[in-house]
């Protein structure tokens, strides 16, 4: 084979073979550095990212499994709540208006608590602090600290000192 020859094969087994491959190869690369930016930019919640990772599913599915679960043990603990305070109604402690008047508290306590989601756990930890402290005075001023009730589990007597759950019955 002549020099020329051996010389223009080269090039056109660089430009068929090494050219395409090294392209596909960078384009392969850029997508799985965006996916991995992209994950690790959202707004998602390690564990969901983790599980629509490993099962190669879409993320915001997975978010919405998780949302709704939340969703149905919030609904469980506000029945379990709200029962607590009949009974407490049937019992004399606390009358109708009362237990609405704590309902509300607790909405609005709720609510504040769901603002929390996106901060760090550092300030998630402090902020909860102050809506904690923001609801024991609360309490006080309404003439309902001893009473086992609120957002905080079975009140501040028992509470997550006692390794209680959140809304556990006892």
């Amino acid at each position: 084979m002549s020099k020329k020859k051996k010389i223009k094969s080269g090039k056109n087994i660089r430009r068929k073979v090494i050219l395409p491959t090294m392209l596909a190869l960078s384009i392969l690369v850029v997508g799985i550095l965006a996916t991995n930016v992209t994950a690790a930019n959202s707004n998602y919640p390690p564990i969901v990212t983790k599980i629509a990772q490993k099962f190669n599913l879409n993320i915001s599915d997975v978010q919405e499994v998780f949302d709704d679960e939340r969703d149905e043990r919030r609904a469980e603990m506000f029945a379990r709540f709200s029962e607590r305070l009949d009974e407490l109604v049937s019992s004399g402690e606390i009358t109708s208006s009362q237990k609405g008047a704590i309902l509300d508290k607790h909405e609005e306590m709720q609510n504040k608590m769901d603002e929390l989601r996106n901060l760090s756990p550092e300030e998630r930890r402090d902020k909860m602090q102050s809506i904690h402290e923001e609801f024991r005075s609360w309490l006080k001023d309404q003439g309902f600290e001893n009473l086992a009730i609120g957002p905080f589990g079975h009140g501040f007597k028992r509470g997550f000192g006692m390794g209680h759950m959140m809304g556990e019955s006892q």
